[in-house]
């Protein structure tokens, strides 16, 4: 009743949960290992060591508060069915739970760890001071300590249990994410030394995407990584792509345009292959081809337009599928955009809106942020945060005068002050 009651229901508004099956299998192991270490505590050192708090801050890490905390109200009933159906230890239990789920939903430094399990200690022993003392319930020498000591030995084990988890299943918390925007990351200098005008778009849609995501309650972290990695399949043929073209020439006005339509095509499969060869992130996997959504490659539809009048459309689409989740989403919005506001030469303010609002109505009207459960109020706080990152990075600099001119001004200003 409680699973299906409490745990079903969080999990069905949970959108990245449908997106594998990785989900429901993580979800299931931290559960059993949640029951097995409730199963395995000692009657002898009491009810308030039972290790409640790691499978419910793993939970809240990987996926978030409320899963967390309905699949910790169902521990907590294992837990006081293990302690002789002793109802009035539900009070330190469901305590734990709400705590350790709280405070570690959008942790993003191992210290946020330990915080929260410093607070759960205090709450814990606050628990069993108010049981021992307002409801006069006694037990052994040992459970100050115990509920003293329980929640930091736990937050320990946590931190140690994490990376083996999170690099079996390929879901990441934000505290395994944030290594991943390491810069030294293999694949990003290989980015960087085989395809430098997609590393340094890429770093710009990192700012876009981080900026949006705060603005509308996403996983900036999760925006932000998954920028650096959205377009690591173009170090295949690095010179078809227009940002790292340098001589001028462009390889496309050789071929036809169905080949150009697969030479596109093949870097978002191939930036696939290198995402699970270098065992990135799950949702990051899944932003790489998501991010091109089912558009259209309008240029080499066009081109091949005048030479065939009757070819589909479609046969220039990328595979898809749609973004499936608010993250994808805003990494599409903001690479099209910065590719959009890259054609502008000194832009204005207003000419910078306008370049966004028109690739944001663009992308909304071809219906391809259906599926990314997106609304409109968001997509307007998407459009500020962009304008604000691309005004201040277009903002002139200061002018310096020349070095020969500043000399000559620091020479008078020395003969008129002797």
């Amino acid at each position: 009743m409680i699973w299906f009651s409490l745990v079903e229901t969080s999990v069905k508004y949970f959108r990245k949960y449908s997106l594998s099956e990785v989900y429901t299998y993580t979800h299931l192991l931290l559960i059993l290992l949640g029951a097995a270490f409730i199963g395995l505590s000692l009657p002898e050192i009491g009810p308030f060591m039972t290790p409640l708090y790691i499978p419910v801050a793993l939970m809240s890490l990987i996926f978030n508060f409320e899963i967390a905390l309905t699949s910790g109200v169902l521990l907590s009933v294992v837990s006081m069915y293990r302690w002789y159906s002793d109802v009035s230890l539900m009070l330190p239990f469901l305590l734990m739970v709400f705590i350790a789920a709280k405070t570690l939903s959008k942790a993003d430094r191992r210290l946020d760890v330990m915080k929260s399990s410093a607070l759960t200690s205090l709450a814990l022993v606050g628990a069993h001071l108010f049981m021992k003392i307002a409801l006069g319930i006694e037990y052994s020498q040992y459970d100050f300590l115990a509920a003293l000591l329980n929640p930091i030995l736990s937050g320990v084990m946590v931190l140690g249990i994490l990376p083996y988890v999170e690099y079996t299943s390929r879901l990441y918390s934000n505290l395994g994410l944030i290594e991943f925007g390491n810069l030294n990351h293999p694949l990003l200098k290989m980015l960087a030394m085989k395809a430098p005008g997609t590393y340094y778009h890429s770093v710009i849609v990192a700012n876009l995407a981080e900026a949006a995501a705060e603005r509308i309650g996403a996983n900036p972290t999760l925006a932000r990584i998954g920028a650096y990695y959205h377009d690591i399949g173009k170090m295949k043929r690095p010179h078809f792509f227009t940002e790292n073209i340098r001589d001028g020439k462009n390889p496309h006005e050789d071929i036809t345009p169905s080949l150009s339509h697969l030479v596109l095509n093949e870097h978002v499969k191939y930036g696939i292959e290198l995402a699970r060869k270098h065992r990135l992130p799950l949702l990051v996997e899944f932003i790489i081809p998501q991010h091109h959504g089912t558009r259209s490659q309008k240029y080499f539809y066009y081109k091949a337009k005048q030479q065939f009048e009757d070819i589909p459309e479609e046969e220039f689409r990328y595979p898809g599928p749609k973004p499936q989740f608010k993250e994808a989403a805003i990494i599409m919005l903001a690479d099209s955009v910065e590719a959009a506001s890259r054609s502008l030469k000194n832009p204005s303010v207003p000419q910078i809106k306008e370049c966004v609002e028109d690739v944001i109505s663009s992308i909304f009207f071809e219906r391809q942020l259906d599926e990314s459960g997106i609304t409109l109020s968001e997509l307007e706080k998407i459009s500020d945060a962009f304008l604000q990152v691309l005004v201040n990075i277009s903002s002139s600099r200061i002018e310096y005068p020349e070095e020969a001119k500043l000399q000559k001004v620091v020479r008078i200003n020395g003969r008129n002050s002797g």
